[in-house]
């Protein structure tokens, strides 16, 4: 198996990483009990592809696939099964993800000469204009980005300890919202209100924040065992992921139940999730 050196936004250090691949699936809900089905390889290549983030209109999958020591972000056509490279730099694209306004990818950009990790923005139509949203000089480096709107986020901030930062674009707001976080953030569907995971004490909790209220409330134990990997499906199901399985949370039992897996889709540790309807794309090891 190919092992390649692989930034990881979480640490911000350099570690050997296997190769990662990432599987296109169609996901069925029978009254909360979730099936997966149909898997297909949309990647299939020697080294690491992950982070996919669907476009919520268009039938297109964004990730960051690594090639040369350089990660550049690319995306998939699940209609035409075309990919098209997106960036080209000389620095890395890291956490793709389509802005509110769906004008813009934003995504973190690790910088060659001198590691910072910015977040910057790329117009979807025209990659080449760029806009810089915050620089890690100012606001520490970033990891990773979820959206309310296209004024307000959430952003996770390396530093010992990580720290979850709620920020306005029109108000210049940088507010500390939790530390010991996971990687995990997701702005819940048709809500207003992010999903984060926290280290508290000796356990990890998936938590919600409310940015109008202020607020923060426990939805459930992440696992473990798990490297807390999660993913909302649009009827309001977290999802988690625990080596070669996903799990989805009953709300009202209170309680984590497998999702069904194919039997033909290779039995590879799970990592990170992204649904749009009923599409899921999951990111295996090779």
């Amino acid at each position: 198996m190919k092992k390649l050196l692989t930034i990881l936004l979480f640490s911000g250090k350099l570690l050997a990483q296997n190769g990662t691949e990432i599987y296109l699936l169609d996901l069925s809900d029978s009254g909360g009990n979730l099936t997966l089905s149909n898997p297909k390889n949309i990647t299939n290549r020697l080294g690491y592809d992950n982070q996919p983030f669907f476009h919520p209109t268009k039938p297109l999958i964004y990730y960051a696939a690594m090639q040369d020591g350089q990660s550049d972000i690319w995306s998939y056509n699940y209609k035409t099964g075309v990919g098209v490279r997106i960036t080209n730099t000389i620095d890395s694209e890291y956490s793709p993800t389509v802005t509110p306004d769906k004008k813009y990818l934003s995504c973190i950009v690790q910088r060659k000469s001198n590691g910072d990790q910015d977040l910057v923005k790329y117009n979807i139509d025209n990659p080449i204009e760029t806009q810089i949203i915050f620089e890690s000089q100012k606001t520490g480096k970033i990891g990773y980005q979820a959206w309310l709107n296209p004024k307000e986020l959430i952003t996770f901030v390396l530093g010992e300890p990580q720290t979850l930062h709620y920020q306005s674009l029109s108000t210049k707001k940088d507010a500390i919202v939790a530390s010991n976080i996971g990687r995990s953030l997701h702005l819940i569907p048709k809500q207003k209100v992010f999903s984060f995971v926290q280290k508290i004490d000796e356990k990890w909790l998936i938590r919600t924040f409310n940015p109008s209220k202020n607020t923060i409330i426990d939805i459930a134990e992440s696992n473990p065992a798990s490297e807390h990997y999660n993913a909302w499906t649009s009827n309001g199901i977290i999802l988690e992921s625990k080596t070669t399985e996903i799990f989805s949370f009953d709300a009202i039992a209170k309680q984590w139940k497998p999702v069904v897996l194919p039997e033909n889709l290779p039995k590879k540790k799970i990592s990170r999730m992204a649904v749009k309807g009923s599409k899921i794309a999951i990111v295996l090891d090779e």
